[in-house]
């Protein structure tokens, strides 16, 4: 099927605006994180904060995807079980493709870069794993596999996956960028299992 110039300039932008907002984000992220330390960063919000980044844990949201197999096998409801059936594997595969990128980039965390550390590359070392976020990849995984299932609650889900990856910056985790890409892999792997699981049914 021959694509007409408005769907590849759609599908064109798909791929670069991403990728500018990313280098954007790269250029930028110690003037970022200086900003939040300064004017966002407050010990009354430390507490709160915590709790949210629970959201991008990867077992918090394994257990999510279980109960949703489980609902779904309780109830004879193949689609509830197929939906956290293949949660479950894009949150997984979102974090084994984060763990391969992460060692091969080998980039600093921010509390690394502060001791002066700028080496990159390959590296098993622990805090030269920042780039891209894990929470933030199986975040936007999981939410692009359930906003497929469930549609009307798609603002919720990729809410909730923003806000445990900007709680990620605000915790000094990670930089801006590392969020950003972790969300676009998650977006990627999450829409991968979409276009071969959900829309088939």
């Amino acid at each position: 099927k021959i694509m007409d110039k408005k769907t590849i300039l759609k599908k064109t932008a798909y791929i670069l605006i991403p990728i500018i907002i990313l280098l954007i984000l790269l250029a930028f992220d110690h003037q970022i994180r200086e900003f939040v330390k300064i004017n966002v960063k407050s010990e009354e919000w430390e507490t709160f904060v915590q709790t949210l980044n629970k959201f991008g844990d990867g077992g918090v949201q394994a257990a999510i995807a279980m109960i949703l197999m489980l609902a779904g096998h309780l109830k004879k409801k193949d689609s509830l079980l197929r939906t956290g059936k293949f949660g479950l594997i894009a949150i997984i595969s979102a974090g084994i493709i984060v763990q391969i990128i992460k060692h091969i980039i080998g980039r600093p965390r921010p509390t690394m870069a502060d001791k002066g550390i700028s080496s990159r590359g390959p590296s098993l070392s622990t805090g030269l794993d920042s780039f891209p976020s894990g929470h933030s990849a199986s975040s936007f995984a999981l939410a692009a596999v359930l906003s497929a299932a469930y549609p009307k609650g798609r603002y919720i889900f990729y809410s909730i996956a923003a806000i445990a990856g900007v709680s990620r910056i605000y915790l000094d985790s990670h930089f801006a960028s590392d969020v950003f890409a972790g969300a676009l892999l998650g977006i990627v792997v999450g829409t991968f299992f979409i276009n071969r699981t959900i829309k088939q049914q």
